[in-house]
């Protein structure tokens, strides 16, 4: 997976950003507001174990931890399995090459940042295989706590690999408030899922679809519990039914 330095991605990502937004759209029907969420400081942490979505293997102990809060907000990412990658940088060029990824000296454990802008909406998603950069910022959780609240986004996304824009259409829907409990404890969490088609930076794989479940509780901040899915088809296949993407669950150990 290709990494990323940290702080220096800042001032790419809001490049990126300024001047884009006018290709995402997105509408949601007014409703009460939710509960408020809690806002961020630098030094907030939260520690998640991360599983095999199939087999419920525990493959990753992961933590998030705030560390800017700002015109952006940056959560640095520290794994024990993550090792050092190592980058093709042929392929990449330009000023995003130096910002993007890590330099020699970087932790091993180190993993790509994320950026909110502002915080609730991501900029720089490192959650997927390769860090993603989308053409404006789209909502981490819905932006109205309410069950039934739905939001749709159409814009684009970039890679280190691919500084070609590529398509994102993600749909977002809020079903309802659930008690669960985790290592961490015991959370009232609002359920949405993302169910996201897009095109793949590998060109072979064609109507690749992407389908997430989270349980956000408002006090934590962040979500409690968090399953990613993904299916594609081959181009040149004639199997008619859908390989698997790599799936994940992540549940929270705890935070601060």
């Amino acid at each position: 997976m290709i990494q990323v330095t940290r702080r220096s991605f800042l001032l790419s990502a809001a490049a990126l950003s300024a001047g884009c937004a006018s290709r995402r759209h997105g509408a949601a029907e007014p409703q009460t507001p939710g509960p408020s969420v809690r806002q961020p400081l630098v030094g907030q942490s939260w520690h998640y174990a991360k599983h095999d979505y199939y087999n419920g293997k525990v493959i990753d102990d992961q933590i998030d931890r705030i560390t800017a809060v700002g015109s952006t907000v940056d959560i640095d990412s520290r794994s024990e399995a993550a090792s050092a990658a190592k980058t093709d940088r042929s392929s990449w060029g330009s000023s995003w090459l130096s910002k993007y990824v890590p330099h020699r000296d970087s932790p091993d454990a180190a993993l790509p940042s994320e950026i909110q802008q502002p915080w609730g909406k991501v900029l720089v998603d490192p959650h997927w295989s390769q860090v993603q950069v989308y053409e404006a910022p789209i909502p981490l959780w819905p932006t109205q706590l309410q069950p039934g609240w739905k939001y749709h986004v159409l814009t684009k996304y970039k890679t280190p690999g691919n500084p070609d824009g590529l398509p994102w259409d993600q749909t977002m829907i809020a079903h309802a408030w659930e008690t669960v409990t985790v290592p961490a404890g015991t959370f009232k969490a609002l359920r949405y899922q993302n169910l996201i088609n897009f095109r793949s930076t590998d060109f072979s794989r064609d109507a690749a679809q992407r389908m997430e479940s989270i349980w956000f509780a408002p006090e934590v901040g962040r979500w409690v519990i968090r399953e990613s899915t993904g299916s594609y088809y081959m181009d040149d296949s004639s199997v008619d039914t859908p390989y698997d993407e790599s799936g994940y669950r992540w549940e929270l150990l705890e935070w601060t």
